[in-house]
């Protein structure tokens, strides 16, 4: 057995975490858990909506 082998994100539906770009996780590392039969992505991190209205303050 190949030791090597690696799991990735394919699409990340999380729209307002932090690690979430045009739908691909860009976190270093995740954890999950299972809740009943849905998956739950441990490592979610709100979006701060604080930088995100300054970016839009700059570039207009």
């Amino acid at each position: 057995m190949n030791d090597d082998t690696q799991s990735m994100v394919s699409r990340c539906d999380a729209t307002t975490c932090r690690f979430n770009e045009d739908m691909n996780c860009t976190a270093g590392q995740i954890e999950v858990s299972m809740s009943g039969q849905t998956a739950q992505c441990l490592t979610f991190a709100p979006a701060d909506a604080m930088n995100e209205s300054q970016s839009l303050s700059a570039d207009n």
